[in-house]
């Protein structure tokens, strides 16, 4: 940087200001220093700078895998939020690996990163929430009682909330035999999920009837919604709606239902959860819930970067926003779906 300055005539301050964007230069002067760099070949080293400033201009962002369309359209809303401006993001597939997931929580993944943007699959919270500490950290998820007190940020996915409005939906239908394909219950989104498919049966006045519940392992997989959907007709349990986990399940399960001549929605009011773009393109198109991934990834973004920006980014207590979410109706669930509204919160 001396030799670049020497060689422009200015001062190592101005040539840091042009190459950083700060301060205040002429366009002349920002010339020279440019010419200068390009003459000298100059090029800044992060690792050098990286070493001075205890920053890596870099945040990782921590998902299962990226074969889920939902973990992919996630990042990309990651990388391309205003919010992650002037930071590199680096996408770190877990592919659901507690050992994976440990090791990017840990204290050395901070010599590599300025803060993690996490999404639990693997690690229950008493497992994760400790290893939280070694770096400014935002989980995606529901915020469990042990992290009260802890400086870990959450930004929740309205899974309950999403699940009851899409089976209210079905229900209001005239549907009463309302089956759901489901995560198996753990750490993850599915307890959640299928708690607001039980409360929407509640408040309708539908009794739950275990019979109608297929649990899937992987809910990432297309395969889980056609394994499930096959048990769920091998059973001869009759139902007249389905509510999947997610839209890859979903879709997974429409293509079963209609190769075996279940029309949907006909037959059966189908509906999904996530709204992947391939929710849209499907036949019939899918009915589904939108968790509003732009908003997801601009709080956490935001979240994060506003706890890396303290001298301690332990200093601040944990907070928590949601992003809301908004039922998308289209002719899987009715064959006249309404229009796009403010159903939601």
């Amino acid at each position: 940087m001396s030799t670049v300055a020497e060689r422009a005539g200015v001062s190592t301050k101005t040539v840091s200001n042009v190459l950083n964007g700060t301060g205040s230069f002429s366009p002349e002067t920002e010339q020279r220093v440019r010419a200068a760099i390009e003459e000298l070949g100059y090029r800044i080293n992060p690792f050098a700078r990286g070493l001075r400033s205890r920053r890596t201009g870099t945040i990782a962002l921590a998902i299962p895998n990226v074969h889920q369309p939902f973990n992919a359209e996630l990042a990309e809303q990651v990388i391309r939020a205003p919010e992650t401006q002037g930071l590199k993001v680096v996408v770190e597939a877990t592919r659901g690996d507690a050992r994976r997931e440990r090791a990017i929580l840990s204290p050395s993944h901070r010599d590599i990163v300025d803060g993690v943007i996490y999404i639990p699959h693997a690690l229950a919270p008493e497992d994760y929430l400790p290893l939280t500490a070694a770096q400014p950290t935002v989980v995606v998820g529901d915020p469990p009682p042990e992290a009260a007190g802890l400086s870990v940020d959450y930004v929740e996915i309205a899974d309950e909330q999403g699940a009851h409005a899409a089976v209210t939906h079905l229900l209001a239908q005239g549907r009463r035999r309302v089956a759901a394909i489901c995560e198996q219950a753990g750490p993850r989104a599915g307890a959640r999920r299928l708690r607001g498919y039980r409360r929407a049966l509640a408040d309708a006045g539908v009794p739950y009837d275990a019979s109608l519940v297929i649990g899937v392992d992987n809910a990432d997989l297309w395969s889980s919604g056609v394994g499930a959907v096959t048990r769920l007709l091998r059973t001869r349990v009759q139902f007249d709606a389905l509510f999947c986990y997610n839209d890859v399940v979903a879709i997974g399960a429409m293509s079963v239902l209609e190769r075996g001549g279940v029309a949907v929605p006909d037959d059966v009011a189908l509906a999904g959860f996530d709204d992947i773009e391939a929710a849209r393109f499907s036949s019939p198109p899918l009915t589904t819930v939108d968790p509003q991934r732009e908003s997801i990834a601009r709080k956490a973004v935001a979240l994060l970067r506003s706890r890396m920006d303290l001298d301690d980014y332990r200093q601040l207590p944990g907070r928590t926003e949601s992003a809301g979410f908004e039922l998308r109706v289209r002719k899987s669930s009715c064959n006249e779906p309404t229009p796009p509204g403010p159903v939601g919160r």
